[in-house]
């Protein structure tokens, strides 16, 4: 809180000198002070926050990689002489148990080329494959494991 206290005063103030910084972090301990005395807000609360943050920019980035290894896949068989592909309606249940990670699941597995989420209830996944070999580990993939780690 005191990080985005202290953030916002600095946006609001066109000229940065000593005076306006020195001001915004004395306002900006003031209303920290006042939160967690008046309104018992806790500065472990920002830790979350940055955590989770931190967190999500890894999935990301880990969700830009799997979608490239994903297309090349599609790629190797939208292009390939011969067509082998085994199209499949998997299930499986997922370890995540908030609904926001398990919709951030289901809209990722959309957008990986070649699956879809048909269905998803109490946690279990109805997805088709173009192939089987493209959801193959998924219950155990690293977006998986990323959004165990924010839901923590």
């Amino acid at each position: 809180m005191f990080f985005l206290c202290l953030l916002l005063w600095l946006i609001l103030f066109t000229q940065l000198n000593t005076e306006v910084i020195v001001a915004g972090i004395i306002v900006s301990g003031a209303v920290c002070w006042f939160a967690c005395v008046h309104m018992h807000y806790k500065l472990a609360n920002d830790y979350n926050l940055i955590r989770k943050l931190f967190l999500g920019l890894q999935y990301a980035f880990i969700l830009v990689w799997e979608t490239a290894k994903a297309n090349i896949a599609v790629f190797r068989i939208v292009y390939s002489r011969k067509i082998e592909i085994e199209p499949r309606i998997i299930y499986f249940r997922t370890v995540l148990e908030t609904n926001p990670t398990r919709v951030a699941l289901a809209n990722s597995i959309t957008l990986m080329p070649g699956s879809v989420v048909i269905a998803l209830e109490d946690g279990l996944f109805c997805v088709h494959c173009l192939d089987g070999k493209l959801v193959e580990g998924i219950e155990d993939s690293t977006p998986v494991r990323q959004l165990r780690k924010i839901e923590e």
